[in-house]
């Protein structure tokens, strides 16, 4: 009713706002509170003082509030934490164990899930992103990495080729499993192989050069002047003995033949080399995830938890 020209209000200056001491609120806490004197331009167009246009005087009282963590920290963020846990569990079972593996990390994102959900009905519905929401998109890409990683292990558990390495370290590992290739033994007995189905021209042959056959059937005819070992060649698979001697080749072996008798000659190393079965791959990528899941969890959680109490 009164424009500035007639009435200007003051807070006082001591004590300008009292809270009872019995006040309280159960789900937050006070932290600050403060007052303001404001000056108010009222037109035609925003008569918040009812028909009158003027200057008028006028006192602003703001409280910050908090929501309590203790409710929250018991009911949402400590089972949460228990629940991600929980899922990996499943990196100490064995990789071809689907039913336990599959069934603990169903019912672990069905669970978390589920106590999100019922978490955020209590909350406001607000157009931004709560601090809540990401911790709950966090835990779930947790759980869900495990299961992930479970498929992964699984799948090379089944494999049954052995993978050649030449350091056993993270980087080859990760390579080869990604990226599976014909390892240099089985590369080397293929060649080996091809070589083995040639035929040999018996008449021309006095002293035999290196064979890459797997198995070779030597035949002796003897005439009236001399006797000289024939070799024939015989199928990569089926193998015959007709009146002769037969002599078993390794895949990776060679040997040479000095008169009737056979003698292997030293075979080559792959040095820096190491062999590992799919078996071994999968367990190895289970030990280092269990002790990489945790840590990731444990940098997400510092700066989270210093995200919310620094700002």
């Amino acid at each position: 009713m009164y424009n500035t020209s007639e009435l200007v209000l003051h807070w006082e200056q001591k004590s300008p706002v009292t809270l009872a001491p019995e006040l309280h609120l159960t789900e937050y806490v006070l932290l600050n509170k403060w007052t303001n004197e404001t000056m108010i331009n009222a037109d035609l167009s925003d008569l918040r003082h009812g028909a009158f246009a003027g200057n008028y005087s006028s006192l602003t009282f703001t409280v910050h509030l908090a929501r309590e963590m203790g409710f929250y920290m018991m009911d949402y963020f400590i089972p949460s934490m228990m629940i991600v846990a929980i899922s990996w569990v499943s990196f100490w079972l064995q990789a071809d164990a689907s039913p336990p593996r599959i069934m603990l990390g169903t019912s672990t994102m069905l669970t978390f899930i589920t106590l999100a959900s019922a978490q955020g009905k209590t909350l406001p519905k607000v157009s931004y992103i709560k601090a809540s929401e990401v911790w709950f998109l966090a835990c779930t890409g947790f759980i869900f990495g495990s299961l992930v990683e479970f498929a992964f292990v699984n799948t090379i558990w089944r494999r049954k080729r052995n993978v050649e390495l030449k350091k056993v370290n993270s980087k080859y590992i990760l390579k080869s499993t990604l990226t599976p290739r014909p390892t240099r033994k089985e590369m080397s007995g293929n060649l080996q192989k091809s070589h083995s189905c040639s035929s040999l021209d018996a008449q021309s042959i006095t002293t035999a050069a290196p064979s890459y056959n797997n198995y070779l059937t030597v035949h002796s005819f003897s005439n009236n002047k001399t006797s000289l070992p024939v070799i024939t060649t015989q199928s990569c698979d089926d193998l015959t003995q007709e009146n002769g001697t037969v002599i078993n080749m390794e895949p990776d072996s060679t040997s040479t033949l000095q008169g009737n008798s056979a003698v292997p000659s030293p075979q080559p190393q792959n040095t820096g080399w190491t062999t590992m079965t799919p078996q071994e791959i999968a367990m190895w990528i289970d030990r280092r995830s269990r002790f990489l899941f945790p840590c990731a969890f444990l940098i997400f959680n510092i700066f989270y938890w210093s995200f919310v109490y620094c700002l």
